[in-house]
This record gives C-alpha cells, structure tokens and sequence, in this order.
C-alpha cells in the first residue's frame, strides 16, 4: 500500500509537470470553464498528491506511538 501511493503521487506529479509544461508552450489554449473553477480543480489535484506523498510517512510515525 505504501509504495502503491508513493508511485501514485509520483505520477500525479509528473503529470502536472507535463502539463505546466504544455501550459506555458501553449498560451493560446484554455479551459472550457472559468478560472476559479481550475483554481479549486489544481487545488484539489496538489492536495490529493501531498495527501498521497505523506500518507505513508504518517503510517509509520503512528506505528510507532503504539
């Protein structure tokens, strides 16, 4: 499970990469809906991927507070 996330999150985060990369390459391109809409959408996007960078970390420290 540890090393599930951890790959998951080093793909969310190459994803993203990627596509800041496109981004700045294509400034001519946009989303079909507003920028707050997009703003909540990164948002969420960063949050799931420290969520899964950390969870694993958090598992061991609680391990060893028992």
């Amino acid at each position: 499970m540890k090393k599930t996330s951890r790959i998951c999150a080093s793909i969310m985060l190459v994803v993203a990469i990627g596509f800041v990369l496109y981004a700045l390459n294509h400034p001519e391109s946009s989303l079909p809906w507003s920028n707050t809409i997009s703003y909540i959408l990164f948002g969420v996007y960063i949050l799931i991927m420290v969520i899964l960078f950390v969870a694993p970390f958090k598992g061991k420290r609680m391990n060893k507070m028992k």
